[in-house]
């Protein structure tokens, strides 16, 4: 997270916003989901399982939509990897 959501000011870690108090914490616990599955992704791609890479950025993307999720998921579609 690089600003808070609620009123823009940068993100310096812990789990209120410095300016205006509200809790960041779901809200990190659910970009933290998104990266796991991008890395689950990954991993799955590696090992040749295409589906099962394809299942883990769905549940990336549906969490947030990252850069990187987005270009695994282009990869997946265009069969990358075989």
């Amino acid at each position: 997270m690089e600003r808070c959501p609620n009123c823009g000011a940068r993100y310096k870690g812990g789990r209120e916003c410095h300016r205006c108090g509200m809790e960041l914490s779901r809200l990190l616990h659910i970009e933290s989901q998104a990266k796991r599955w991008e890395q689950v992704a990954v991993k799955r791609l590696a090992a040749g399982d295409r589906e099962g890479a394809e299942v883990a950025v769905a549940r990336s993307l549906a969490l947030q939509r990252r850069p990187l999720a987005l270009v695994l998921r282009a990869f997946v579609r265009q069969g990358g990897a075989e």
